[in-house]
């Protein structure tokens, strides 16, 4: 047969199949053999629901752990490097290193290439008092280039300027959400705050960053929203430029090229071992580095929740599968009257392929349903942040598709497959 006949021939297969008058036809004959034994369905489709609820919830899940981790590492700067420092390598072996100085922020800037911005920055933690409220918080003695390098987004007011740590001026900076703990709904620029029984004047407040503490500290960061940012020579004996050999808790390094921030990273844990006689005191941590190590964890983890979600729609379309065949079975003779009235082989597989893909399409469609409630119940409860996206909902509805149709077509052709005669001789 010639080619443009084969595709003919195809073409009116298709159209038979999807003939306008049949598809009505062969549905309401297929809701009708299920509405027959509705038990039996309902436990046939429950298997299809939990399968696709899970692919749902894993793919929410995985969806939001990544987002949040891409949100988190761009807060730190994809194109950053935090050098803190590690106080038990400081002490192996027979020297001895003082850690991080403000004469290395100086070294690593003249010795290291592509290097933007080096900005050294201790922190305390201390009793802060305000009108309105009272703590301990943690105190951030940081430099101008913190806004910059953190992307810092105020609220009201201003940022640390360099006058404040030449002069070593008595001001600061709060998060946002503690600056309401100290002072309510006042507003609290050019107002005093006690810091270690020390009067600083607030003059700016950042805005609110999205985020709990206990995520930030996983990025090697801090919660800003609680924190107080003062000019770092107020936490120093001076200011940085006058005194090289001032201890400092960590370096904030940012890059000109952040495609290459692990190389320079690399060679910023090199100097800084040379400049401390050999002793590796430091740890380098890379934004970028710790984003594709959580990529790698999530990818892991969808796999392995992956396959429990595909196990189960294999379980669901088995249990299909057997519903189907048993429903040939029991339904011999009614194939038998179809065939003998003028029912043709397509007529008869389409019915029963129609009443597959209606149960694994409902089921899809509650299965989609309940894998976003519980999706948000994750993230109501667990504390987890998910995210039901289009291509999990559609991914989900094409399961269902498949499930309906893989599982389906075997009892189907089983049933057109059945001699008129001898199905109307069954009982």
């Amino acid at each position: 047969m010639p080619r443009a006949e084969r595709r003919g021939a195809v073409w009116h297969h298709v159209r038979s199949w999807l003939d306008r008058r049949a598809v009505p036809e062969q549905l309401a004959i297929g809701l009708e053999a299920l509405r027959r034994y509705k038990l039996r369905t309902a436990l046939s489709v429950l298997g299809v629901v939990l399968g696709v609820a899970a692919v749902i919830a894993m793919m929410s899940v995985s969806s939001g752990a990544r987002r949040e981790t891409l949100r988190q590492v761009q807060l730190l700067g994809l194109d950053n490097i935090v050098v803190r420092n590690d106080l038990f390598a400081a002490q192996e072996g027979t020297r001895r290193s003082a850690g991080l100085t403000t004469g290395d922020a100086r070294s690593v800037k003249l010795l290291v290439p592509l290097v933007d911005v080096v900005m050294p920055l201790v922190e305390r933690v201390a009793p802060v008092q305000g009108p309105q409220g009272r703590g301990t918080q943690a105190v951030v003695g940081v430099t101008p280039d913190y806004a910059s390098l953190l992307r810092l987004q105020l609220g009201r007011g201003r940022f640390l300027a360099a006058p404040d740590v030449d002069g070593r001026g008595r001001v600061c900076v709060l998060g946002g959400p503690l600056a309401r703990t100290l002072f309510g709904f006042r507003d609290p620029l050019g107002r005093r705050v006690s810091i270690a029984r020390e009067e600083f004047t607030v003059v700016g407040v950042l805005a609110e960053r999205a985020g709990s503490a206990r995520q930030a500290v996983s990025l090697a960061a801090r919660d800003l929203n609680q924190a107080v940012m003062v000019p770092i020579s107020v936490l120093l004996a001076q200011p940085p430029a006058r005194d090289p050999l001032q201890r400092v808790d960590e370096l904030w390094i940012r890059v000109a090229d952040g495609e290459r921030v692990l190389e320079i990273g690399r060679v910023v844990e090199h100097t800084l071992a040379r400049l401390h006689r050999g002793v590796r005191d430091v740890r380098v941590i890379v934004p970028r580095e710790l984003l594709n190590q959580r990529y790698r964890t999530q990818r892991t983890f969808s796999i392995v929740v992956g396959s429990v979600a595909v196990l189960s729609l294999l379980v669901g379309g088995i249990g299909i599968m057997n519903i189907m065949l048993a429903s040939v079975l029991e339904r011999t003779r009614e194939i038998g009257v179809r065939r003998t009235v003028g029912a043709t082989r397509r007529d008869v597989t389409l019915q029963f392929l129609t009443e597959s893909l209606v149960m694994t399409l409902s089921g899809g469609a509650v299965g989609i349903l309940t894998g976003t409630v519980v999706s948000w119940l994750i993230s109501a409860y667990a504390g987890w942040h998910t995210h039901v996206s289009a291509v999990a909902v559609l991914l989900g509805f094409g399961v269902s598709v498949l499930v309906g149709l893989g599982f389906g077509i075997y009892p189907a052709s089983q049933a057109a497959r059945l001699d008129p005669i001898d199905a109307l001789r069954y009982e």
